[in-house]
């Protein structure tokens, strides 16, 4: 395999769609990194036993706000809060009225009278599903201080690409004596970061202040932890944030759902006609705007150990954009065609991973999915009040961040 430093043109391509199937080095790291979008390989390397790479984790711990959190945890800890955390996503049965009141709220204005509404959809979305994560997974309820907060607060979707962070992590630009470096370099290019970064300490803090704990909700969980010793504070904090992340995660492709839905009318009476469709057209939204563009992994031996490649550690990133475009086995790979899930089998393979691979694999995965197919049916049903206008063109992502939005995220609606 071909070896080239971060410096190369060809790996910020990489990055930014393609699997390359190249190893790279990375500057200053005793790592080397393959890129991958060839579901034969992704099936080869998972053979064997393998967990989230701590390259990856330690990078969202320097510069995302998913530091602290259990997508950064250690297995051992992850393991254990996942069996907490899976007990509290919201039951199957009651998805269908919390994705009905996320589109009445997002779409407010029905049946005010006032013709055609246009609004920025991922805004939005971010703040009614960061109360749907808060009343419905943390088990809070929301108190008037915190919900003004919410209201009044804007939620850009800007960040830095993970390229970029990945150059300034193997830089060090973590490290405490150059973090003034990094502070610059997002106060002159990256202000959405740093606004989002005073944004989550604010709303962890008022969590904490401004909400009503339900019974056995995971906050009490959390909280109990936390004065036993088992959480550190920053671990406290880190899953209560955590909340807001998996809200833009989740309004990233709710809100590609919906785009889709505009440009493709025709999918609204399919839709109506056939709400089980909407499982289908899910699929095909979150093959080709998947919420997150990469996972990254290492290999481990039964005692827990990293496993060396050659001399150096050996990090696999899967490319979800390049291998849900892979011409070599998907038909067609970028026209929007949902009517291709209507066949079982272009499940597998290894060829579709929106959430992620093994044990690690988002929690969440089953409540998303759920989420938007109710969401879609709702508005596309006789109950729905509003009437999506047609969009001229499907969605256009940002690419090379973590977690991806429409570049044009403008919805119009009237109402019927």
């Amino acid at each position: 395999m071909t070896t080239r430093s971060t410096s190369d043109m060809g790996l910020l391509n990489a990055f930014q769609w393609q699997g390359s199937g190249k190893v790279y080095s990375l500057p200053w790291l005793k790592n080397r990194l393959e890129y991958s979008s060839d579901p034969g390989r992704i099936a080869e390397y998972g053979k064997a036993p393998f967990t989230r790479s701590r390259f990856v984790m330690k990078m969202l711990t320097e510069f995302h706000l998913s530091r602290n959190s259990i997508v950064v945890s250690d297995d051992i800890h992850a393991a254990r809060l996942r069996r907490i955390s899976r007990t509290h996503i919201p039951q199957e049965e009651d998805i269908p009225n919390i994705a009905r009141d996320v589109m009445e709220r997002v779409f407010s204005n029905l049946g005010s009278g006032k013709g055609e509404q246009r609004i920025h959809i991922s805004d939005r979305l971010i703040r009614e599903l960061y109360r749907v994560m808060l009343e419905n997974m943390l088990g809070v309820t929301i108190l008037k201080p915190l919900d003004d907060y919410i209201t009044r607060t804007k939620f850009p979707q800007g960040s830095r690409p993970m390229v970029l962070e990945g150059v300034m992590y193997s830089f060090r630009l973590h490290l405490p004596i150059l973090r003034p470096i990094r502070y610059m370099i997002d106060r002159l290019f990256f202000k959405k970061t740093l606004y989002m970064k005073r944004v989550s300490d604010t709303l962890v803090q008022m969590v904490c202040d401004f909400t009503i704990s339900k019974p056995d909700s995971l906050f009490s969980t959390l909280v109990e932890l936390r004065v036993s010793g088992k959480i550190t504070r920053a671990q406290f904090r880190g899953e209560i944030n955590s909340m807001l992340v998996s809200s833009f995660s989740l309004a990233s492709a709710l809100g590609s759902a919906l785009l889709c839905l505009a440009a493709r009318p025709q999918y609204q009476k399919k839709i109506h006609d056939d709400p089980a469709f909407a499982k289908q057209f899910t699929m095909e939204v979150l093959r080709l705007y998947p919420p997150f563009r990469q996972f990254g992994y290492e290999k481990i031996t039964q005692e827990g150990v990293s496993c060396p490649f050659g001399s150096a550690g050996h990090e696999f990133m899967i490319s979800v954009p390049a291998l849900h475009r892979n011409s070599n086995v998907w038909k067609n790979p970028h026209k929007f065609y949902p009517e291709r899930f209507l066949d079982p089998r272009e499940m597998g393979g290894l060829k579709y991973l929106p959430f992620g691979m093994g044990k690690r694999a988002c929690l969440g995965r089953r409540f998303s999915m759920s989420m938007i197919e109710q969401a879609l049916r709702f508005v596309c049903s006789d109950e729905n009040q509003i009437s999506l206008v047609k969009r001229s063109t499907l969605p256009r992502g940002r690419s090379g961040h973590l977690v991806s939005f429409a570049l044009d995220d403008t919805l119009a609606y009237r109402a019927r």
